[in-house]
């Protein structure tokens, strides 16, 4: 093969000479920025985030049981026709008040009717004879025997009397007690059988709270002690109330007690079948240590808090893993990971991390600073 022309191979170097020039230059033109850049991060400070803190402190707590406990009505009945007949009036509204003997429903009654009419005439006509075979016997014209079927006659139209009143009772549905009237499942001229349901009467006030024990606490209580309530539909309101009964055994499975407690319902906002967290007051009281609620934030490997520590620059935060203990409202206690008088981060933690610049504020979410962090 020949050998290449030597201005050919001239070319050649100079060509590559030219591209090791550029790959250099843009390699160490690299270098000198990203120097550059890292040099002004290094120069910055950093970011400073907007906090709200509260401090640890000691609170006296009244001891107290907690539970989850289910409202019943304290009287309550689904009222049904206690003999078949037709509708012929109904006399309420569904969710309606009731009072205790009021009318709700009137069935047919024409025929009870007639019968008792016929049935009075009778026992008119045997307390005549009555009347008339003792005054026989007393002048002789009869016998003891005659006045005694006489009598028996008469009692027999007093009880067919009694039974044709009773009948006409059971063609009526009254309210046995005063309560809320529910939905009605009956219109007038619809035939019903004996012991079809009519509508649902409860009485609200008070109701029954019922919730379960565990065996250790059970000598801690006794009738009348103080209860309150809380439900989801009603976060910022407590209802109260007081242990009226003791069940008076434990359940195999559970080795729990059943209480009874009746709580005040004022305004008639609580309903049976709401189900909330019960809290049984105790005499004694616990000395602990509080912090807010919003302070504590979960994590696979347990609940820790943000302190607020002096740092050379201001005021950094650093990571404590806490436990946690009973919660009262917005307040949880704390049994181990924190001191008195500590600052612990109560908003803002989202942007935090262990040496964190901050500064606090009452409240980052509407302060100037934490606006301006956002832009």
């Amino acid at each position: 093969m020949p050998a290449p022309k030597p201005h050919k191979a001239r070319r050649l170097v100079i060509v590559g000479l030219f591209c090791l020039l550029v790959y250099g230059g843009v390699i160490g033109a690299n270098r000198y920025f990203t120097g550059m850049a890292l040099a002004a991060m290094a120069s910055m400070s950093a970011p400073t985030a907007s906090v709200s803190v509260a401090e640890v402190r000691s609170q006296t707590w009244p001891e107290q049981i907690d539970a989850v406990g289910t409202l019943e009505a304290r009287q309550g009945a689904q009222l049904t026709a206690q003999t078949s007949g037709i509708i012929t009036d109904v006399l309420f509204e569904s969710g309606q008040t009731a009072k205790q003997g009021q009318l709700l429903v009137q069935l047919n009654d024409n025929q009870a009717k007639a019968q008792l009419a016929e049935d009075q005439a009778a026992l008119e006509n045997a307390r005549y004879q009555m009347a008339r075979q003792k005054k026989l016997l007393a002048s002789k014209n009869t016998s003891q025997e005659a006045e005694q079927a006489a009598e028996a006659t008469m009692r027999e139209a007093q009880a067919s009397v009694q039974a044709d009143q009773a009948q006409l009772e059971n063609l009526q549905i009254r309210a046995p007690f005063d309560g809320h009237l529910g939905l009605r499942t009956v219109s007038p001229g619809q035939y019903v059988t004996a012991g079809t349901g009519v509508v649902d009467l409860q009485q609200w006030n008070p109701l029954r709270l019922v919730f379960d024990i565990p065996q250790r606490q059970l000598p801690r209580i006794a009738i009348g002690d103080a209860v309150s309530l809380s439900v989801n539909g009603y976060p910022d309101k407590r209802f109260q109330g007081k242990i009226s009964a003791i069940g008076a055994a434990l359940a195999d499975s559970t080795r729990s007690a059943r209480v009874e407690a009746l709580i005040d319902n004022p305004g008639d906002l609580l309903r049976p079948g709401m189900f909330g967290q019960v809290q049984v007051r105790l005499a004694n009281t616990l000395q602990v240590l509080a912090i807010p609620r919003t302070a504590i934030t979960y994590n696979t490997y347990g609940e820790y808090v943000y302190l607020v520590e002096k740092g050379k620059d201001g005021d950094v935060v650093q990571q404590r893993l806490v436990e946690v203990g009973a919660q009262r409202g917005d307040l949880v206690q704390i049994t181990d990971g924190v001191k008195v008088g500590e600052q612990v981060v109560t908003s803002g933690q989202v942007k935090l991390y262990p040496g964190a610049h901050v500064k606090i504020v009452a409240d980052p979410a509407l302060s100037a600073d934490a606006a301006t962090e956002s832009e």
